[in-house]
């Protein structure tokens, strides 16, 4: 009998690795296929916007939180702006942003905390992507989508 339980447990030692290898391919896979369908949904969603503003730095609830832009947008911290951002250093209407001849531009109000790549914006400026903008204590990351006359990318 002890015979057979050592022959048995030599068989799935000498095998083992391929049910690790399998289950690694398998988890690969999953996740793989999930990204994909989320990135699929995200390009879906975010296609009838001109571009959108991922929240990168400021209080740990809003980081990751996407907002599509579109032709003309508002932001601050009361109710009725487009991007409603509750945090204390953001002013009721901080600044707006708009789609303008195939440029995003920011233009901050007066005495407004706005930062373009970490130098005060006292004045309308053209945004691209890559740029981080800082309203109050909030960092957004700036992503602008490309067109080409008579095709979308």
């Amino acid at each position: 009998m002890d015979g057979a339980i050592y022959e048995v447990a030599a068989y799935a030692l000498r095998y083992w690795f391929i049910f690790v290898i399998v289950g690694i391919l398998i988890a690969a896979i999953y996740i793989s296929y999930k990204q994909y369908h989320e990135k699929k949904y995200v390009k879906g969603a975010m296609s009838r916007f001109f571009g959108y503003l991922e929240i990168v730095g400021g209080p740990e609830e809003f980081i990751g939180d996407r907002f599509g832009v579109r032709e003309q947008n508002t932001i601050g911290s009361a109710q009725h702006t487009d991007i409603t951002l509750p945090d204390p250093s953001v002013l009721g209407l901080h600044a707006q942003l708009s789609y303008e001849q195939g440029d995003l531009v920011l233009s901050p109000q007066p005495k407004s905390d706005t930062k373009i790549n970490g130098r005060r914006a006292a004045q309308s400026h053209k945004l691209k992507t890559g740029d981080v903008i800082s309203i109050g204590d909030v960092d957004f990351y700036v992503y602008i989508r490309r067109t080409r006359v008579g095709h979308d990318s």
